[in-house]
């Protein structure tokens, strides 16, 4: 029950959107035809009897009819399960597209995917919202379409079945029992044995499943770390200590698979022994009537095909075990995000708007609670350029977090100025993307070709001119400090009205930093600017210096 309340939940947001009628629209589609099968399969069941019958009196005239007609149901079932396949699809690409997108929107909304980061978010977010989405979407219109199709397949077949049953009477014990249908209780009773068996072996698949998604996505995402700092590695001559990690993350999949192979083989051993069973089942059952010559070979064939249409139907947990044990497993992880980009929404810091930045009483704290900096009140006017001193790990660079809104740890008052505001970190984002693109970010419009021409001359990368066009990985393109002077023109495309500088020249010698600095400060006048540097000989540029001191 747990598992259908999570999945409700986490498919209300679509079904329950007005505007996804074509959706219902689709889903009623794919249902409908499923249950076009269903009358198919009824109708090649009756086949079946009149042509064995017709078979055992040898009337070859009668042969060739029953051969067309067999073909009629045979194409007409090909062109309905074909459209029932596309149409699921797309109602997948697009029950996916609105859960995938607003996923995105929720991690990414008020920066909940920063502090995530900071308290020990859920593994692999980038898996959840990408494959297991993919597994819930994909699996929920398979189960939800098959078990509807089945339990109409059910109530078919069982009562072909219940007919063709007939009133048996049996002795047992010297007593007479007259049974109704004894096909169907037949059926029923086997196929509930099998599925409380088959849950029972399989109920550790669970755990398993959802181990595997955990061990398998931190395998990936440590191979693309190593390609992220592949220069780094190189330098160090890491690759021994790298091969190990991977190793390692291998090893533990290798232990997971091992367990899921023993549980799926013991699994295995049960249900296909239960497949094959079932198909000699009906045949043992109704022999003694066929042996009397009460039913006729069609008759038995129409029996053996009924019993097994009602059997598989109602074996319908049994053989999509698998698939459900992985659809539970997609459904947890994904409520677990969830529920983290929820709880990361609580820590949201929000401050008051005024005519300046300042802060009155301001403590910052680290995660576990203790303190950076306290009692920190500070007051910048508009326009002014403050630098930040003191020394390495105090928390200056916090300090920067806090007053872009981003560090949700701390207590006391802060205002922030009017306008918009801009954080540039000591090591800028390179996104693979075109230049033009890169130099525009964090925007969304189109910026004009000429302007980005006369930044890129200011900024010194007048080289860079005629690859505006060109898409690279610019991390590995630009150096460290044509990665800076990148993210200095997006400062001057940007023109906020506050800029945070993170040791953002670092990269750069002094000549070169000062230069772009006072650069800056003629192409932005009015700008706020707040900067936390160690290089000394940059304090000029700025009309007043804070030592923050320690706790």
């Amino acid at each position: 029950m747990n598992t259908l309340r999570t999945f409700y939940r986490l498919s209300r947001p679509f079904w329950h959107d007005r505007r996804q009628w074509r959706a219902w629209l689709m889903m009623a589609a794919v249902i409908g035809l499923g249950l076009l099968v269903v009358q198919i399969n009824v109708l090649i069941n009756s086949w079946s009897k009149t042509f064995y019958d017709t078979l055992a009196a040898f009337d070859a005239s009668g042969l060739y009819g029953l051969v067309v007609e067999y073909g009629l149901y045979l194409g007409s079932y090909v062109l309905i399960v074909v459209a029932m396949d596309y149409i699921r699809k797309a109602l997948e690409l697009r029950w996916r597209q609105a859960m995938t997108g607003r996923l995105t929107d929720a991690w990414l909304a008020d920066q909940a995917f920063y502090r995530l980061g900071l308290t020990g978010e859920p593994d692999n977010p980038d898996q959840r919202i990408a494959q297991d989405v993919d597994l819930m979407v994909g699996l929920s219109i398979e189960l939800v379409a098959s078990l509807v199709i089945n339990l109409a397949q059910v109530g078919a077949f069982v009562v072909i079945l219940w007919n063709l049953s007939g009133v048996q009477t049996f002795s047992l014990f010297g007593e007479s029992f007259t049974v109704h249908g004894y096909l169907v209780w037949i059926v029923l009773a086997y196929t509930l044995i099998g599925s409380l068996l088959t849950h029972l072996i399989g109920k550790p698949l669970h755990a398993l499943n959802y181990e595997r998604e955990h061990r398998e996505a931190d395998f990936r995402a440590s191979l693309l770390r190593k390609r992220d700092h592949a220069e780094q590695i190189a330098l160090y001559r890491g690759e021994a200590v790298e091969r190990e990690h991977l190793a390692e993350r291998f090893r533990a999949i290798a232990d997971n698979w091992r367990q899921l192979m023993g549980r799926e083989r013991n699994l295995s051993l049960f249900t296909v022994s239960y497949e094959r069973l079932s198909l000699i089942i009906p045949v043992f059952a109704a022999l003694p009537a066929f042996m009397a010559k009460t039913i006729t070979l069609g008759g038995l064939m129409q029996i053996r095909s009924a019993f097994n249409a009602v059997h598989g139907s109602l074996s319908w947990f049994i053989k999509l075990y698998h698939k459900l044990v992985r659809w539970s497993a997609a459904l947890q992880r994904l409520e677990q995000f969830e529920q983290a980009i929820a709880a990361s929404r609580e820590q949201a810091t929000s401050a008051a708007r005024g005519d300046c930045l300042c802060t009155r009483g301001l403590t910052l704290c680290r995660p576990d609670g203790s303190a950076m900096l306290r009692d920190l009140d500070l007051r910048v006017g508009q326009g002014q350029w403050l630098r930040l001193g003191g020394r390495s790990g105090l928390g200056k660079s916090t300090l920067l977090r806090t007053l872009q809104g981003l560090w949700p740890y701390c207590l006391g008052d802060w205002q922030l100025p009017p306008g918009r505001s801009l954080l540039l970190p000591q090591k800028p984002y390179m996104p693979c993307m075109s230049l033009r693109g890169l130099l525009a970010y964090p925007q969304v419009r189109a910026i004009d070709e000429v302007l980005l021409v006369d930044v890129l001359g200011k900024v010194g990368l007048g080289g860079l001119i005629g690859q505006l066009d060109k898409q690279a990985e610019w991390e590995r393109v630009l150096s460290g400090g044509e990665q800076q002077r990148v993210s200095l023109a997006r400062a001057l495309l940007y023109r906020p009205d506050t800029l945070y500088l993170d040791e953002a020249t670092s990269q750069l010698d002094i000549g070169s930093a000062q230069t772009l600095l006072e650069m800056l400060k003629r192409e932005l006048p009015g700008c706020t600017v707040v900067a936390v540097t160690h290089q000394e000989g940059l304090a000029k540029v700025f009309g007043q210096t804070v030592e923050l001191g320690a706790v």
